[in-house]
């Protein structure tokens, strides 16, 4: 059947002025949440909004400034204006980089044999060392009943998969970290994504693959420790790409409220900033190179990792890995082992850049 352009053209009219409205309008409460940005100084009075939004069990999931409460021997305090930007340190002169990232073929009933296929790769980059990178690939196929069916003899779903393929990653990024025996020089461990890890309520083995996802986690930090011991370091980050989280407009909407307005029916959503993204006020922010201030996502998911373990709650900051032509955002998320320890997260910083 033919398209009669004719008949369309006067809604594509229409929906480009309406287009044009939303986007004047997107500009305008942009402008407005980065006026309410300039002013969040206090970090203290951020604090304590947090901690009525808790004691009223409201639902907030936004960004928050870290609480001090809590540290380990050793760590520092974190003390960063949300609304400065971090200049960037200086690049290391030596450094091991493990990148991590992995791919699948799920499994489909329409082809003729039943099965998964989980393959991760883990490339490893010396900066500043005269040494040839290397690259391992982990492939594993599955074709076990019950690799393939869930406890109702259905078959799995491309969710359980992508979640299965997640903890892999971090075991086999885990492993190469901490099979470096001849290391001489600061690790950076690098997982493709948030490290935050959920598998939600339905899924029927979450909690086995939570547990074992966490382990990875413990791994890692006492490769740290152990790194530590001779004068190096073990650093683990998240890296997501072009972003689009609402952390830190969660944040201001909730600064925006009177005292007696934080409740969860007022924070089902962002109010006057609903459908803006922390992206529109970090290009505003930061320039090529600068990173944001280090903060914490406030979720129930975060606080099970802080409750585990004060080092394992996860940090994240904003950076602009683009240049004056061409601005391009990511977020990086860090445990608090590493977000504690300010050379740490300067190397991450200058390294990421770099790289």
């Amino acid at each position: 059947m033919t398209l009669e352009f004719e008949k369309v053209q006067p809604q594509v009219e229409r929906m480009g002025r309406a287009l044009a409205a939303r986007s004047a309008d997107a500009t305008q409460r942009a402008q407005d949440a980065w006026e309410l940005l300039k002013t969040l100084d206090d970090l203290d009075a951020i604090r304590a909004r947090i901690v009525l939004v808790r004691e009223r069990d409201a639902g907030y999931r936004g960004a928050g400034p870290a609480f001090n409460d809590a540290i380990e021997p050793g760590d520092q305090p974190i003390d960063e204006p949300i609304n400065r930007a971090v200049p960037l340190p200086s690049v290391p002169d030596c450094a091991a980089i493990l990148a991590a990232d992995g791919s699948q073929v799920y499994p489909s009933s329409h082809s003729a044999a039943l099965y998964y296929l989980l393959n991760v790769g883990v490339f490893m980059y010396y900066h500043g060392r005269d040494h040839l990178p290397e690259q391992v690939t982990d492939p594993r196929l599955f074709y076990a009943d019950e690799d393939l069916r869930d406890g109702r003899g259905q078959l799995i779903t491309n969710e359980i998969v992508n979640r299965r393929r997640s903890v892999q990653e971090l075991r086999t990024l885990a492993r190469e970290a901490a099979h470096r025996p001849d290391l001489d020089c600061p690790l950076l461990a690098l997982a493709d994504g948030p490290l935050l890890f959920w598998t939600g309520k339905n899924d029927p083995e979450g909690a086995k693959l939570e547990r074992e996802y966490f382990g990875m986690l413990v791994y890692l930090h006492d490769t740290h420790a152990a790194l530590a011991a001779r004068g190096l370091s073990a650093s683990l980050a998240g890296y997501i790409d072009r972003p689009m989280s609402t952390f830190l407009i969660g944040l201001l909407h909730l600064m925006s409220l009177a005292n007696d307005e934080v409740r969860a029916a007022a924070l089902q959503s962002n109010g006057a900033f609903e459908g803006l993204t922390d992206q529109m006020l970090m290009f505003k922010l930061l320039k090529p190179g600068e990173r944001s201030a280090l903060m914490v996502q406030q979720s129930p998911q975060n606080k099970a990792y802080r409750l585990r373990g004060s080092r394992y709650e996860i940090a994240f900051f904003y950076l602009n890995v683009g240049t004056p032509q061409d601005t391009h955002l990511a977020r990086v998320e860090l445990p608090m082992w590493v977000a504690r320890q300010p050379a740490l997260v300067d190397r991450v910083h200058a390294l990421l850049v770099d790289q």
